[in-house]
């Protein structure tokens, strides 16, 4: 598409495809105390990795930027711009976002998340669709969102899509936040958004452990399926694609299990392979890598012994179901007072198997702890002293 704008409900919206352009962007939006952003990624999807493909901007003034980072060479005028604490950034469901962000190093501050804000009234669905259809009567269209960001040039239908996850969450914040006020919640959301900051991007432990079946393998399978995992992604980041689309994760675990079998035979006959890793050569790294796992684990004594079930039936007794009961007791009446779906941000079921199991409750927000201090007590159920859990930083 020509770099010229776009028009949608009154809002200008402008791609963002030069540093130049992007410094110029970011020198109008500075000035703001409030912008709505959103990021457009892929997340092993289309392509190997977890990818930023978009960022949107709106501010007050119905104007509308679409960075394209995939043509800009320098993106840290706009994660500065994330970073100022004195721009407030409203965003709805901000998890993926923030992780995101924080894997590239920027550390946004200032977070208004609306989906927060629909679930401490009590949405029961508070995805940005639902709630513009319940506040403002608006429908959008959602054709574009398993759109393949990656591909350019993007069409005028997916920045009107991009676009339209920030025209209107100044009026969506506007109002929700009215809400929450006058149910004299606001401590519960500044305290959510607080958390939402602290949120840190990091790799899983073990992910070949988390495989479909992974824990029927014996000690010496996982080994060899480690190393099979590492290569396989190793071989995704060449092709650019998502590891399982190299070899599905069922078949790696089988040829984990079975790492005797010709390996000829089972690349030509196994699904799901791709045809990249059927080449002499990507056979011949294969082979290695499988030789290789199979000697470390050798070298190393690897047992062939079968893991234990590591999930064990949490122990019962008188005393661990009168805990769970009466902290039960606190979360139906902490559900009766504030609504289902609010409750759950004060109080889950793991809070609970928690203190049933080891008699200390333990706490991660300061407002929620003190609901269920206060309503325990209505109820004349003796809780100890909470331990808080700290934040991740």
């Amino acid at each position: 598409m020509e770099n010229t704008p776009l028009m949608h409900d009154g809002t200008t919206i402008r791609l963002v495809e030069t540093d130049e352009q992007l410094k110029q962007a970011v020198e109008e939006l500075k000035n703001s105390t409030e912008l709505a952003l959103d990021l457009e990624f892929d997340q092993h999807r289309f392509t190997y990795g977890f990818n930023l493909c978009l960022i949107q901007i709106a501010d007050r003034n119905s104007n509308c930027y679409i960075i394209d980072p995939l043509s800009i060479t320098d993106l840290q005028p706009v994660f500065d711009l994330i970073e100022d604490e004195r721009i407030t950034k409203i965003i709805h469901h901000s998890n993926n976002d923030i992780l995101l962000l924080n894997k590239l190093g920027c550390n946004i501050k200032s977070v208004m998340d609306t989906d927060v804000a629909a679930k401490v009234i009590n949405y029961e669905r508070s995805s940005l669709a639902t709630v513009l259809k319940e506040e403002f009567n608006k429908e959008i269209d959602k054709s574009q969102q398993s759109s393949n960001w990656n591909k350019r040039p993007l069409t005028e239908a997916q920045l009107t899509y991009a676009a339209i996850d920030v025209i209107y969450l100044h009026r969506v914040k506007d109002k929700l936040v009215e809400e929450v006020e006058k149910l004299g919640r606001m401590r519960w959301l500044e305290e959510e958004n607080q958390l939402l900051q602290t949120l840190q991007y990091t790799e899983p432990e073990n992910p070949h452990l988390k495989l479909k079946n992974a824990f029927r393998l014996n000690y010496f399978q996982q080994y060899v399926l480690k190393g099979l995992y590492a290569f396989r992604d190793e071989m995704g980041r060449e092709f650019n694609k998502p590891a399982p689309y190299v070899i599905p994760n069922e078949a790696l675990v089988d040829l984990a299990q079975n790492y005797s079998t010709d390996l000829h035979e089972w690349l030509n006959h196994t699904k799901g392979i791709h045809g990249g890793l059927k080449k002499p050569k990507n056979e011949k790294l294969l082979k290695d890598a499988l030789i290789q796992a199979i000697a470390s684990a050798q070298a190393n004594n690897i047992s062939h012994d079968y893991t234990e079930n590591r999930w064990q039936r949490p122990e019962r007794t008188p005393e661990t179901e009168q805990r769970k009961e009466e902290l039960t007791q606190v979360q139906k009446q902490i559900v009766k007072k504030y609504g289902e779906y609010a409750s759950r941000l004060i109080i889950t079921q793991s809070v609970i198997n928690e203190y049933s199991q080891t008699g200390k409750l333990i706490c991660l927000k300061q407002y929620a702890t003190a609901i269920v201090l206060e309503t325990a007590a209505e109820l004349n159920i003796a809780l100890p002293a909470p331990t808080f859990k700290q934040a991740a930083k």
